[in-house]
């Protein structure tokens, strides 16, 4: 991985384009997004992230709304992956339900379901592409998935930790 750090200057020009495409959205269309893909309980506490912000260097940041973009962004590019990862919770949050059991076995049925619907999810995406996904449901295949969806998650935390934080940060290249 070749890495370099960002300088400072490159870091406030980022900053100050992200901020200003958040003042350009509105904080009602934020909001009937999550409304129309969410649960209306997340949806509300994500979007009490919309009036956040921050001062970084004499000027106020819209981090919430910073924050939120780069959410919808990562939703947007992988909405198969989103999908698997809500069934799985959906799927464990149901387990939950089930007397006396529920409680022990809905962790082990939500680690299942998340794993599960998140390849499943992520191989479709990859089809929807045109790329080249796995087939196999061996180990080795489903372990390059998880993978290749750690690292998606990861650059999704980094772009969201550049965004907020005005110190340079090591970035890949």
């Amino acid at each position: 991985m070749n890495a370099h750090a960002v300088t400072l200057a490159q870091t406030n020009l980022d900053l100050a384009l992200l901020n200003a495409e958040a003042e350009s959205i509105a904080s009602s269309d934020l909001y009937i997004w999550l409304h129309e893909r969410l649960p209306s309980e997340i949806a509300i506490r994500l979007y009490d992230l919309v009036d956040k912000t921050e001062e970084v260097a004499d000027r106020i940041i819209s981090i919430g709304k910073i924050i939120l973009i780069k959410i919808i962004e990562f939703v947007n590019t992988h909405p198969n992956l989103t999908l698997g990862i809500a069934l799985g919770v959906a799927i464990g949050v149901l387990v939950n339900q089930v007397p006396y059991l529920g409680p022990f076995l809905s962790p082990i049925a939500m680690a299942l379901g998340v794993s599960i619907g998140a390849v499943a999810g992520h191989r479709l995406d990859k089809r929807e592409k045109g790329q080249v996904a796995n087939s196999d449901v061996n180990l080795i295949a489903i372990s390059q998935d998880l993978i290749e969806i750690a690292k998606e998650f990861f650059k999704l935390l980094i772009d969201i930790f550049n965004a907020v934080f005005d110190k340079p940060v090591l970035r890949e290249v």
